[in-house]
């Protein structure tokens, strides 16, 4: 049960309450800003190596190095209206080679690879790009120099350049209080690297955060990879790990490149790149995912890459010059990105409603709009729902759990008078239902464990996960693969296997523990009030597992619902499942958590804000002879309605199974 104050836990419980519903709708999808990128510039420059940045008085600048030509362009007044075609040149580059570009304030910074092919160059404005100093030599490498990234911290404007140097040597270059390194210093990665073939860099306020492309080593895989380097959030000058983001085989016509990292809203992180496939559409589509949210240091797991509008070889420059606007930009575009702000709609909350069940989260809203002051409101918004009482000091509201879920539907509803908008959300589960890998997704038997693989699964498709299971959950490392096709609810479900975890929908992720068997509420007389209690008696879901493993399955039945109800056949599929006691163990296990969420009656009480799925309560009903009966909590719901014509509702709705 989710803790809830005392003050909470004894206003829930008398004659007098006073309901309270906070709803507030966010501009994001758990915790993750949703980027809607307007497209202000298609224009018909040849594709080649770019960057962009953005001055203190928002003038966007962008780079560019078209076959060996060094330009840049300046907009001060940046929009759709705007002169996005006007390019002045600076000079001279070593033809396809990157540049990359930062600012703080009114200085701009400008990095490239001089002619010749071995000298990483500068170019420094202290105009915000109007006008530009002398060329200067940072730094001459001892074999060449092609791609290119830069990061530059807002506090103070120390500065840190990334150069990819020969074939998997990447080098970083820092700026302390104006003044640069006399040398380049290796990262730590370069064994894990066969080829690099592209560099993006920021700093996010502690460290400096990366995207780098390549090949892997020894697999020869085309990859994407985050990384970061220590500037005071971490010790300065660690290099972390490589983080998958994207991955294709090493014989495919894929590869990627023109990586980049931005920070929408101050706090995500996403990364974006081109994947040029010579076997695909023509072209190079670029990019982009995300971590879930709420992950600190460099993240395991990324989110399935979504194309963008962007077509280029050399991917999306990008720039997040303030927290609510992104820039985007390749030689032939510019994209704007402003992201949206939180509205509480508490005060027009007419019902609300809520249904948590073991692989399944929907949520509905309905909201008087008769003063026509409710802004458009579209799906893909996140809802907040969270209900209460007004049971602290001086009637202030208090809450317990709440429930955040995606709008998928909106209806506008006019008549009588009166005017609504009814708001039908779903939740994780649905989220990983509908999502769908792009390619083959597998590890082999010992890699990882089954904790681990459902956490970059649901990562896949932007979820976050939280806690822990027990032994058999992240001790246990099966084989395991995800073919096209597949939903991720099919695979997060084949994923439990043989483990007892409950898995429920949390705030802005999903919540794994062991399920306990001390009861944490009491419902009847004397303890929290119930209306109405009611035992049933139904079909299983399954009863009836056949797991299959390789080359081998196995049966686990209830005969006794068999011959009452006829078979209720369920298949499983286990690629861990080697033997025939193996494919037994699943078969068994998945029969039993079957059984486990099998309803066996409901409870209907005055809204109870610390229930949570999976709680073990105990319910006292003389009538039904129920004497501190204990049950397992399978489906929650809520009821909120204060609709004119109807009775007020604030309820709990209560769906029991037996205890294990």
């Amino acid at each position: 049960m989710r803790p809830i104050p005392d003050s909470l836990k004894v206003h829930q419980r008398g004659p007098d309450r006073l309901p309270h519903v906070r709803a507030i709708i966010r501009a994001e999808r758990w915790g993750v800003p949703l980027l809607p990128w307007e497209r202000l510039y298609t224009g018909d420059e040849r594709d080649c190596p770019h960057a962009l940045a953005v001055a203190g008085d928002g003038t966007v600048i962008r780079a560019r190095n078209r076959a060996g030509a060094l330009a840049v362009s300046r907009v001060s007044n940046p929009g759709a209206d705007s002169d996005w075609s006007t390019w002045t040149e600076l000079g001279k580059a070593e033809p396809d080679t990157g540049v990359a570009i930062g600012a703080r304030g009114s200085e701009v910074l400008l990095l490239y690879v001089a002619s010749g092919g071995r000298a990483l160059a500068l170019r420094r404005s202290g105009d915000g790009g109007a006008t530009w100093e002398a060329a200067r030599t940072l730094v001459t490498g001892s074999a060449d120099i092609e791609w290119l990234a830069l990061g530059v911290r807002a506090s103070d404007g120390d500065a840190c350049a990334f150069y990819t140097q020969g074939t998997n040597v990447l080098k970083r270059l820092r700026r302390r209080d104006g003044a640069w390194d006399a040398a380049g210093a290796n990262w730590t990665r370069d064994g894990q690297v066969s080829a690099l073939t592209g560099v993006g860099a920021m700093h996010d306020g502690h460290d400096y955060r990366l995207v780098v492309s390549g090949r892997a080593h020894p697999s020869g895989s085309k990859q994407v990879w985050s990384t970061f380097l220590g500037d005071g959030g971490f010790p300065t000058d660690f290099w972390s790990g490589l983080s998958v983001i994207a991955e294709s085989d090493a014989s495919s016509a894929r590869e990627f490149g023109g990586p980049d990292v931005f920070r929408p809203g101050g706090l995500d992180q996403r990364a974006c790149f081109a994947a040029r496939d010579a076997g695909g559409e023509p072209g190079s589509r670029v990019y982009t995912s995300h971590p879930p949210a709420s992950v600190a240091g460099n993240p395991e797991g990324w989110s399935e890459p979504e194309p963008h509008e962007a077509t280029s070889a050399y991917g999306l420059a990008v720039a997040t010059p303030e927290a609510g606007t992104a820039w985007g930009s390749t030689p032939d575009g510019v994209w704007r990105a402003r992201l949206g702000r939180s509205i509480d709609v508490s005060e027009h909350i007419v019902e609300a409603s809520w249904r948590l069940a073991p692989f399944a989260t929907r949520a509905r809203l309905v909201l008087d709009d008769s003063g026509g002051v409710l802004p458009e409101l579209a799906p893909g918004r996140t809802v907040e729902i969270a209900p209460g009482y007004r049971s602290g000091a001086g009637s202030g509201p208090e809450y317990g759990g709440s429930v955040h879920a995606v709008i998928d539907d909106v209806t506008r509803e006019r008549g009588e008078g009166q005017a609504r908008v009814m708001l039908e959300c779903s939740g994780h589960w649905e989220r990983l239902a509908a999502w769908r890998p792009s390619q083959v997704w597998q590890t082999a038997a010992g890699e990882r464990s089954r904790e681990r693989l459902f956490w970059r699964l649901c990562a896949s498709a932007g979820i976050r996960v939280s806690g822990q299971g027990g032994e058999d959950w992240s001790g246990s490392s099966p084989a395991f693969a995800v073919s096209p096709g597949e939903s991720g609810l099919s695979a997060a479900r084949r994923l439990l296997g043989t483990s007892r975890v409950t898995v429920l929908s949390s705030r802005d992720g999903l919540a794994v523990s062991q399920p306990s068997q001390k009861a944490v509420e009491r419902f009847g007389e004397g303890d929290h009030p119930a209306a109405r209690v009611a035992l049933g008696d139904a079909a299983p879901a399954s009863n009836w597992v056949r797991a299959q493993g390789l080359t081998i399955d196995a049966d686990a039945h209830d005969f006794a619902s068999i011959y009452r109800d006829g078979q209720r056949l369920r298949l499983v599929r286990s690629l861990d499942a080697g033997t025939g006691a193996q494919a037994l163990d699943h078969a068994t296990a998945s029969l039993e958590r079957d059984r486990r969420q099998q309803h066996a009656g409901v409870i209907v009480a005055p809204f109870h804000p610390g229930l949570e799925l999976f709680d073990a309560i105990t319910v006292t009903d003389e009538r039904l002879g129920l004497e501190e009966r204990p049950f397992r909590i399978v489906e929650l719901g809520m009821e909120y309605s204060r609709r004119p014509g109807r009775r007020p509702r604030y309820d709990s709705i209560v769906g029991l199974g037996e205890m294990d």
